[in-house]
C-alpha cells in the first residue's frame, strides 16, 4: 500500500472511497461546502450514525464528487474505547471484506494534535485493511493500493516515516505468525534474522544445538531434540550508545508445538504454528527499532526449535539442567516454552542484560484469566512493568499486570529437582503465574525483567478490535515504543 499526504482540508481526488472521521457531538463545519455538493446527504449520514453506532454508513456521491463512496465513522470523544486507531482500522476492515475500493483518501478530524492523529491513522488502517489470504489461488479480497491522508498541518514527513515503518513491522509479524509451520521453521526464522541483520549493519549470533548442548543449555536442548529440523538459539545485537543499560527483547520461537509426549488434542494442536508469536514480535519491533533509533543498543534472543514426540522425546520425570546450573523436574512436555525461555533468559544475563522483556504464547491459563483481549504482565520491577504498560497505554495494546505473591512460588515445587515446570496436571490453579515464576528462576538478581504471555491476543480466532482473523503482531508497537523512549 502506498500512503501519501495531500494538503488540504478535505481531498479532491478521484478514488473509490473518501473516509471521513467526526466526532459525535457535532457535524464539521468544513465539511459543509461538501455537504451541499451532495445535497445535504453527508448530514443525513452523520446523524443517521446515531441509529446504528456501529455500523459505518456508506453514501455513494453519483458523480458529485471525484470520490466514489463516501464512509463517515464516527469518534466518540467521551470514550476511550472508541479511539481513532480502532475506527481506522475497522473502516479499512470494512473497505477491504466489502470489497469498496483500492484507492482511499482520508481526512484527519482535528481532536488532537496533528502528529498523533496520522499515526493512528496510519496504524490503524494498516491495522485493519490486513487479511491473511498467503495462500488463496485466487484474491479473495482486493488489496487496498492507495491511501490518500489530507490535512492542513505541515512538517509531517517524519511522523509519516515512523507510522509506516511500525505498521510494515507488524505486518512482518503477522505475516510470518500466519505461514504455515512446514514453510516456517526454525532455519526458515534464522534466514530472517540473517536479513535483519544484513540490513541494519547488526551484529548476529548463532548457536547450533550441539554448541548450546556443549554450553550447558540443558533445557533448550531437551525441548529441541524430538524434532528432525534444525534448532537454534539466536542473538541479534543492534550496537547504540548508552551500553551502561542493556535492553535485551526474548521472544519464543516454537514453530510448532504438538505439546510433545503430553500431546495435545487434535483441535488445540490446529493453531500451533502460531506458537512462534514472541519470536515474530521480537524481530518486528527490531526491524522498527533498527531504522527508528539506530542510536539505541539493544538486543534481540529467540529460541528456535519445534516440539514433537518422537524416539528421542523428553519425557515427563526426566530432569534437566539449564544453563544456570539449576535442575528442572518434567511434569508436563507442554510445558515447553518456559524452558527453552529459561536458558535464554540466562544467556540474556550472562550477556550483561540490564532490562528484559520476555513474549510468549505461554499459556492458556492466561486466556482463562484476561481472554482474547489482554496481554498478562509479570515481572519483578514493579517501576520496570509501570513503563511497560505505559508504553502498551500510548499505542493502544491493552497490558494488565498480574500478582506474583510469594507464596505463588510454591506452585513449582519438586521434590527430586530445584524446581518443576509445571504442576503437571490439568485445572492446575494460577498456571499462568506459576509460569511466570519458573522463568523468574532464570534471571539474575538486580536485572529488571518483565514476561509478557500473550497467548490470548497474539492469535484469533474471530475478527476483534479491528484485526482479522489470524495473527496480530500483538507487542509490537509496545516494544517499539519502549524502545524510543528507552
Amino acid at each position: 500500500m502506498q500512503i501519501k499526504l495531500e494538503r488540504g482540508a478535505l481531498p479532491q481526488l478521484s478514488v473509490d472511497v473518501l473516509l471521513l472521521v467526526a466526532p459525535d457531538d457535532r457535524f464539521p463545519a468544513e465539511w459543509t461546502a461538501l455537504d451541499e455538493l451532495l445535497q445535504h446527504q453527508l448530514f443525513q449520514l452523520w446523524r443517521a450514525a446515531e441509529l446504528a453506532p456501529k455500523e459505518l454508513p456508506l453514501l455513494f456521491s453519483f458523480d458529485r464528487i471525484p470520490s466514489k463512496k463516501i464512509l463517515l465513522a464516527k469518534m466518540k470523544t467521551h470514550n476511550g474505547e472508541s479511539s481513532l486507531r480502532l475506527l481506522y482500522a475497522k473502516a479499512a476492515r470494512k473497505i477491504r471484506t466489502e470489497k469498496l475500493g483500492t484507492s482511499v483518501a482520508l481526512t484527519l478530524p482535528g481532536l488532537r494534535s496533528s502528529t498523533a492523529e496520522l499515526e493512528e491513522a496510519i496504524e490503524g488502517f494498516c491495522q485493519g485493511s490486513y487479511l491473511p489470504e498467503l495462500y488463496k489461488t485466487e484474491t479473495k479480497h482486493p488489496p487496498i493500493e492507495e491511501l490518500w491522508i489530507s490535512t492542513t498541518a505541515t512538517d509531517l514527513g517524519m511522523t509519516l516515516e515512523k507510522a509506516v515503518r511500525i505498521a510494515k513491522s507488524q505486518e512482518f509479524a503477522r505475516n510470518l505468525v500466519n505461514e504455515p509451520a512446514n514453510k516456517v521453521t526454525p532455519s526458515y526464522l534464522l534466514e530472517e534474522a540473517h536479513r535483519l541483520a544484513d540490513a541494519y549493519a547488526s551484529e548476529l549470533e548463532i548457536l547450533t544445538f550441539a554448541e548450546a548442548e556443549k554450553r550447558g543449555m540443558g533445557a533448550f536442548c531437551a525441548v529441541a531434540r524430538g524434532s528432525d529440523q534444525s534448532a537454534f538459539l539466536v542473538r541479534l545485537h543492534h550496537a547504540g550508545s548508552g551500553k551502561d543499560r542493556r535492553l535485551f527483547l526474548i521472544g519464543k520461537g516454537l514453530t510448532f508445538d504438538s505439546g510433545g509426549l503430553s500431546l495435545k488434542p487434535w483441535e488445540s494442536m490446529v493453531p500451533m504454528k502460531s506458537d512462534m508469536a514472541g519470536a515474530a514480535t521480537v524481530l518486528g519491533a527490531f526491524q522498527a527499532l533498527a531504522q527508528l533509533r539506530p542510536d539505541l543498543d539493544f538486543t534481540v534472543i529467540t529460541p528456535l526449535t519445534e516440539n514433537l514426540p518422537s524416539g528421542k522425546s523428553f519425557k515427563p520425570g526426566d530432569i534437566l539442567q539449564a544453563l544456570n546450573g539449576k535442575t528442572i523436574e518434567v511434569r508436563s512436555t507442554d510445558a515447553e516454552g518456559r524452558l527453552i525461555l529459561a536458558d535464554s533468559l540466562c544467556w540474556a544475563t550472562e550477556l550483561g542484560a540490564t532490562h528484559i522483556v520476555d513474549l510468549a504464547t505461554l499459556t492458556g491459563s492466561c486466556i482463562v484469566a484476561l481472554g482474547y483481549e489482554t496481554v498478562g504482565l509479570f515481572g519483578n520491577s514493579t517501576e520496570w512493568n509501570q513503563r511497560i504498560c505505559q508504553a502498551a497505554e500510548k499505542v493502544e495494546e491493552r497490558v494488565w499486570a498480574m500478582p506474583m505473591f510469594a507464596e505463588y512460588k510454591e506452585l513449582n515445587n519438586s521434590e527430586i529437582a530445584d524446581i518443576a515446570n509445571s504442576a503437571g496436571k490439568a485445572g492446575a490453579p494460577a498456571g499462568a503465574i506459576a509460569a511466570a515464576f519458573f522463568l523468574k528462576e532464570f534471571v539474575k538478581d538486580g536485572v529488571l525483567w518483565a514476561h509478557l504471555d500473550i497467548a490470548g491476543p497474539a492469535f484469533l480466532n474471530k475478527p476483534d478490535r479491528g484485526y482479522a482473523v489470524g495473527a496480530t503482531g500483538i507487542m509490537v508497537r509496545t516494544l517499539v515504543q519502549l524502545g524510543l523512549e528507552f
